[in-house]
């Protein structure tokens, strides 16, 4: 897997798609960007291309649709060419009210677990523009993508996180998250590149001036994953293959801190450090390109 660094990059690659000069490439290419992370608003694009198909998914659409659109230009893709967004859960920084209007107004399909189709509606999201999956499944296809869900504990409604297989390259996306489980480690076990939360310091949460009953909402197991939790989440899924790429999500602006975090990966996980990058609030990280000639399995 080579990350690329300049959006130009992946520029090039979405405009060879569109023109359909991807036929070189045997086993297709996957390409994943974050658009933003914070509490202020969470979204990030997958973008798989093979020889047959391609399909454009937004994951979570925490921007508002014009920052989407402007943060996908800047990546040389467009919002036109989105077949979906995927939602994790449907807390207001996954979830804008926007996406309500351009979904009726061009089709755009908005993808969420059935335990999650009331909490869509309270958004305000046309029913007709909604489909549901069982989060408990084995998987399902969207186009060229295999995507294998997995529920997780976050607050009253949980989160799902996903496995996105293609014939490029695998990855895994897992966001606000109580806790870790053996189920999720299983599901994120052994893929190309993932994209996971680290969302708080301890002692840095610990020392706030948030009041006790939002710590305890934070650390209690139905809130967010630490950056101590994180890299043992990390850890147990080494085996038997590393990741190729890291991406941290989520990172609290008040209660995190990316030198401090950097660091840890460096003192905890010396050789994954290097492939390490952070994602920042309301800028774009990325993009990362996979396909079936350089990918390592």
């Amino acid at each position: 897997m080579i990350p690329s660094v300049a959006g130009a990059l992946f520029a090039q690659a979405a405009s060879a798609a569109r023109n359909e000069t991807r036929g070189a490439t045997h086993g297709g290419t996957l390409e994943f960007a974050v658009l933003g992370s914070s509490s202020s608003g969470n979204g990030a694009v997958l973008r798989v291309i093979t020889p047959d198909a391609s399909r454009q998914i937004l994951i979570d659409g925490g921007l508002s649709p014009r920052a989407t659109r402007g943060a996908l230009a800047a990546l040389g893709l467009a919002l036109e060419d989105t077949n979906e967004i995927l939602f994790t859960h449907f807390d207001h920084d996954h979830a804008q009210a926007g996406w309500a209007r351009v979904a009726m107004m061009s089709g755009l399909q908005l993808r969420c677990s059935h335990r999650h189709l009331n909490a869509a509606l309270a958004r305000g999201y046309p029913l007709g523009a909604i489909e549901t999956f069982d989060p408990r499944s084995t998987g399902f296809d969207l186009g060229p993508v295999r995507v294998i869900p997995c529920e997780n504990a976050h607050d009253d409604g949980g989160t799902v996180a996903f496995r996105f297989e293609s014939v490029a390259g695998t990855l895994g996306f897992a966001t606000d998250l109580g806790r870790a489980h053996e189920g999720l480690i299983n599901l994120l076990r052994g893929v190309h590149l993932l994209a996971i939360e680290s969302n708080y310091d301890r002692a840095m949460q610990l020392a706030s001036n948030r009041p006790t009953f939002l710590k305890d909402r934070i650390m209690g197991g139905r809130g967010h994953l630490s950056n101590d939790e994180c890299i043992e989440v990390v850890r147990a899924l080494m085996w038997p293959d590393s990741p190729e790429q890291v991406v941290l999500l989520h990172l609290s602006r008040e209660c995190n801190c990316p030198h401090l975090v950097r660091q840890l990966w460096i003192s905890d996980l010396p050789t994954l450090a290097p492939k390490l990058t952070i994602a920042l609030a309301r800028q774009s990280v990325g993009p990362w390109r996979i396909t079936a000639e350089n990918r390592r399995f």
